[in-house]
């Protein structure tokens, strides 16, 4: 047992602590046959035998034994004992003895049971001690004072002292003892059950799987109108549902009765409901997104509901297509609840990109088509692709293309008609008209300024177109104007390479130059105008997403192909509200080309003009 550290002299007692100082006694030691009872002279200084106060949370307290052997008090020791250990002991009363030079107070001294090979056993109690807290509680289910076990062996001092086994006594403690307070029961506390550890990892494992589920669908878990905050508080949903139908409403009300009713075009239909939209909704419709996965997750929906988003491009290679039902429900899925409904687009050329080989079988390639010089076998073709893309309900294809070939592009092979301007002209032509005939599904030109004489993949790097102003007029621009010209091109898509002759320092499909200057105004195009995707390489070693749309937009595109996440897609719109906010865009840019997007759906047959 390790001696107590009594209290040093600066130390002043703590109001809870509440105890006295006071002298011990000398203790009377009674001879046994083995050993003479030697009786120590009174210590020169009151040493504390109470543990110092402030240790609420010890369950054994310690008590210093004065030095009655007239040696240097300084040389006694504390002895630590457990008071709840203590055996019953036979209660003798002792007369109080008074230590005349000292002064000090009669007091009673316990002697407990004490066995003559091992301890001694001393207690001490007076009415004024208060214990710690610990021992204060233990004293409730007590009837008597608590006992003190102490080692003969490590006795302070010199007393060495041994006592017969068969002798004990006891002395009671003479002054008054606090009255007993009933031990207070505790109410009984159900016993916890114990799971089984295999059912305990079952649930662990299954947490697990919910959890990578969660992360792998991303924040739209969290965010969209199929995830919690649904549930918690609604979706993040900032459409307005009933766009169309209020349009309708101001529609009706502007009616004059007893007036010859008007038909109203496209472009005034248009006109209102563009007037009725926030900025956050004409920024959704300027987006066309992809997504990972065969069905209708929450990112997506985050994307559709949270974003306005106007237009979906399916991909082979992201898992979107596996078979017919699938695909059917898909799409029926993702038009559901629109304001506006959605462009669904894909890129259909046959041959090399072929995305639905596996649910219609192949479809010919353009090159294949283009070396028969027959108009009637491109324009089957286009009829062939609106039947196969409207029974899913995809009304966009990106295509046809319409790069003229003089180089080997392993990117283009086989995916155009020929190498003469006129020939591409006119079997894009025939196939446009095949396409669209029915109403239901819109093609798309690819790859403005042209892909038919660099080499380079616009995926993994910026290809530098270097043939001359003229040489692009007379072969790559010619089907573009042409087709143009012909009033059949509803959207035209734009590439990412650098065109020498006319902006050697940023990628085609940023540059005013080029969209704007050639596109626009050179060729008179005011359909649809659609970049490649703004994630390929080509774009995204030199600017960010957010970059990349700003400049996208102030260059002259109105829709911007790329975003693949809820988060990429808030960068891009970030983007091009804070260049709206510089002034670098201006709110009638914004208007005009969502203006052009929904003429785009009109000619899809989504948006009817209702009748007054």
């Amino acid at each position: 047992m390790e001696p107590a550290t009594p209290r040093s002299p600066q130390e002043q007692p703590r109001p809870d602590d509440e105890q006295e100082d006071t002298q011990k006694l000398p203790i009377p030691r009674a001879k046994s046959k083995t050993s003479t009872l030697e009786k120590a002279p009174p210590p020169a200084t009151d040493i504390a035998a109470i543990q110092p106060p402030g240790d609420a949370g010890t369950e054994k307290e310690t008590e210093a034994i004065p030095n009655t052997d007239g040696s240097d008090g300084s040389q006694s020791q504390t002895q630590q004992a457990s008071s709840d250990h203590a055996d019953p002991i036979t209660e003798q009363v002792f007369p109080p003895k008074l230590d005349h030079q000292n002064g000090s107070s009669p007091q009673y001294m316990a002697i407990e049971d004490i066995d003559t090979v091992t301890t001694r056993s001393i207690a001490t109690g007076r009415a004024a001690t208060t214990l710690n807290v610990s021992t204060r509680r233990e004293q409730l289910s007590f009837h008597k004072n608590s006992l003190r076990m102490i080692d003969t062996q490590q006795t302070p001092g010199n007393v060495r002292e041994t006592v017969d086994s068969q002798k004990t006594v006891s002395v009671l403690v003479a002054e008054h003892t606090p009255p007993e307070t009933p031990a207070v029961p505790l109410p009984k506390l159900p016993q916890a059950s114990v799971m089984p550890t295999k059912q305990a990892l079952l649930l662990i494992s299954l947490l697990c799987i919910l959890l990578l589920h969660a992360l792998s669908l991303g924040p739209g878990l969290f965010s969209g109108s199929q995830g919690w905050a649904a549930v918690l508080g609604g979706p993040a949903n900032n459409t307005t549902p009933d766009l169309l139908k209020n349009v309708n409403k101001q529609l009706q009300s502007n009616a004059t009765p007893g007036t010859q009713k008007k038909a109203l075009t496209p472009q005034q239909y248009i006109d209102l409901i563009v007037h009725n939209m926030t900025l956050d909704q004409k920024l959704g419709q300027m987006m066309i997104v992809q997504f990972t996965g065969p069905d209708y997750s929450p990112a997506l929906d985050t994307m559709l509901v949270q974003y306005n988003v106007g237009a979906v491009l399916l991909y082979y290679s992201n898992n979107n297509i596996l078979n017919k039902t699938q695909l059917k429900n898909l799409d029926q899925q993702m038009q559901q609840g629109r304001t506006i409904p959605l462009a669904i687009a894909i890129d259909q050329e046959g041959g090399q990109v072929d995305r639905l080989v596996n649910l219609d079988g192949p479809r010919p390639a353009a090159s294949t088509i283009g070396a028969t010089n027959d108009p009637a076998r491109a324009r089957a073709a286009g009829l062939q692709d609106a039947q196969d893309l409207s029974s899913y309900g995809i009304n966009l294809n990106l295509a046809p293309v319409v790069d003229v070939t003089s180089v080997f592009n392993p990117q283009l092979y086989m995916r155009t008609y020929g190498k003469d301007p006129t020939l591409v002209t006119k079997m894009a032509a025939a196939y446009l008209q095949g396409l669209q005939q029915s109403g239901r599904v819109v093609g798309t030109l690819k790859h403005f300024p042209g892909l038919g004489d660099v080499s380079a993949d616009p995926h993994i790097g910026v290809p530098h177109l270097t043939r001359s102003r003229s040489g692009l007029e007379q072969i790559d621009w010619a089907p573009y104007r042409n087709l143009i010209q012909q009033g059949n091109v509803h959207a035209i898509m734009v590439t990412h390479e650098i065109v020498t002759a006319l902006d050697n320092t940023i990628p085609s499909s940023l540059s005013s130059k080029i969209v704007q200057g050639i596109l626009r105004d050179e060729l008179g195009f005011q359909g649809v105008i659609m970049t490649d995707s703004l994630t390929m390489q080509g774009v995204t070693d030199y600017y960010t997403p957010s970059q990349a749309a700003a400049l996208a937009v102030e260059a002259g595109a109105d829709l911007l192909m790329g975003a693949r996440s809820p988060s990429e897609l808030a960068t891009m719109i970030e983007g091009i509200k804070q260049a709206i906010a510089s002034g670098a865009i201006s709110q009638q840019h914004i208007d005009a080309s969502v203006r052009r997007i929904l003429l785009m759906k009109y000619a899809m047959g989504l948006l009817p003009i209702p009748q007054q």
